[in-house]
């Protein structure tokens, strides 16, 4: 296959304005592929919208540790393995019972069949699009990891690009003889910018392109008013804009 640019978007968290914001600025480049890196309902106040979006545009879509937390949450066992010991907060805290009570039994089943990871064959490289790392869907990379931390996750692994969500962090760094990449965060980023975030991938060029997108933030705010959020709406809102989620939120 031939996909010269593939846009990837990551991290959505139940916030349906980012996301339609990016999917509009995506559709506007046409690129040959989109991918999603997961993480697409919890802790957002529209988790079956954009679960449902998500699915509409049948992109490829692998899952990210909060999806498989909430289809724990939901009492279904997860097709991907889990963390040796990871275990869910008993009773199941408002920020997974919220999100799980407003996803229907198709919502959960669309997660539950999201595989573990994706790969593209393009322009003579090998592109694996994981969650978090090749290793499992909780651990992710960040650049400031010190070179015998990343070693582990990438046992094994040959690709010449992996590209991972998880951490709310856009940035792309060589490592060893291969590309690590992460596109940021569409539903909230944690890195003090609050505009949504994507990456376009040139496979050609061997470029990673990193992209903002600002969008109504208000938008998701009222709809955390309409729909009795879990999370308090005004924090969530400045939460939002100043691209940091508080410990105590």
């Amino acid at each position: 296959m031939l996909a010269v640019r593939i846009a990837i978007i990551s991290d959505v968290h139940g916030n349906l304005a980012a996301l339609e914001a990016v999917l509009a600025e995506i559709a506007a480049e046409s690129p040959d592929e989109v991918v999603c890196l997961g993480d697409l309902a919890f802790k957002g106040p529209q988790p079956a919208e954009c679960v449902a979006r998500i699915r509409e545009t049948g992109i490829p879509c692998i899952h990210g540790n909060t999806d498989l937390a909430l289809l724990m949450a939901a009492g279904r066992t997860p097709a991907s393995p889990l963390p040796a010991g990871f275990q869910l907060p008993d009773p199941v805290p408002p920020g997974l019972a919220w999100p799980v009570a407003r996803l229907s039994s198709a919502d959960l089943g669309y997660l539950a069949g999201l595989p573990f990871d994706h790969r593209v064959e393009a322009d003579g490289v090998t592109v694996r699009f994981v969650h978090a790392s090749p290793q499992d869907a909780f651990t992710g990379i960040v650049p400031t990891m010190a070179p015998d931390k990343i070693r582990p996750l990438l046992q094994g692994e040959q690709a010449d690009w992996i590209i991972s969500g998880h951490v709310h962090q856009a940035y792309a760094f060589r490592f060893e003889g291969r590309w690590l990449a992460n596109p940021g965060a569409v539903g909230f980023s944690l890195d003090g910018d609050g505009r949504a975030a994507y990456a376009v991938l040139d496979t050609a060029r061997s470029r990673f392109e990193l992209r903002r997108v600002a969008y109504d933030v208000e938008a998701a705010v009222a709809a955390a008013r309409e729909r009795d959020f879990c999370f308090d709406p005004d924090r969530y809102g400045a939460a939002l804009r100043a691209g940091f989620w508080p410990a105590d939120l």
